[in-house]
């Protein structure tokens, strides 16, 4: 990857200010990166999906075959539960965040790079469907 993705950039800082609360903002910051890149990754496999919600974003990955969408789908779970501030639960400490900010960092390198996706037990390098019934072409 060039450059990392701005928002990823202000997590990371954010996490290492120390600020309370710092790891809650981070996570915020590092999920609305890891949806930016997963945008990519459908518009790259030929999908237009920013009119549809995360959770179906994740499930379009995961139809696809893509080899991310179980680590987007992991990543963006834990992001999610750490944004949110639950009675009886603790907040998210830093090496916790730490560890998913670099899980999407790896998956937004992966995001820019041309998708391979498994289709019938085969590695294709971009699948093409015109419909949810259609087999894929090539």
């Amino acid at each position: 990857m060039s450059h990392p993705h701005p928002d990823l950039e202000r997590a990371q800082r954010m996490l290492a200010s120390g600020l309370t609360g710092s790891s809650r903002m981070a996570a915020w910051l590092a999920r609305s990166a890891l949806e930016d890149g997963v945008v990519l990754r459908l518009e790259r496999l030929g999908h237009d999906t920013r009119r549809a919600s995360m959770r179906s974003r994740l499930t379009c990955l995961s139809v696809l075959g893509d080899e991310c969408a179980a680590d987007a789908e992991f990543a963006w779970n834990r992001l999610s539960g750490a944004c949110h501030q639950h009675a009886f639960e603790l907040a998210p400490n830093a090496s916790e965040v730490r560890a998913l900010l670099t899980q999407v960092q790896r998956l937004l390198e992966v995001s820019e790079a041309p998708p391979r996706v498994e289709v019938e037990g085969r590695e294709a390098s971009r699948m093409r469907t015109t419909g949810l019934n259609d087999r894929p072409r090539y």
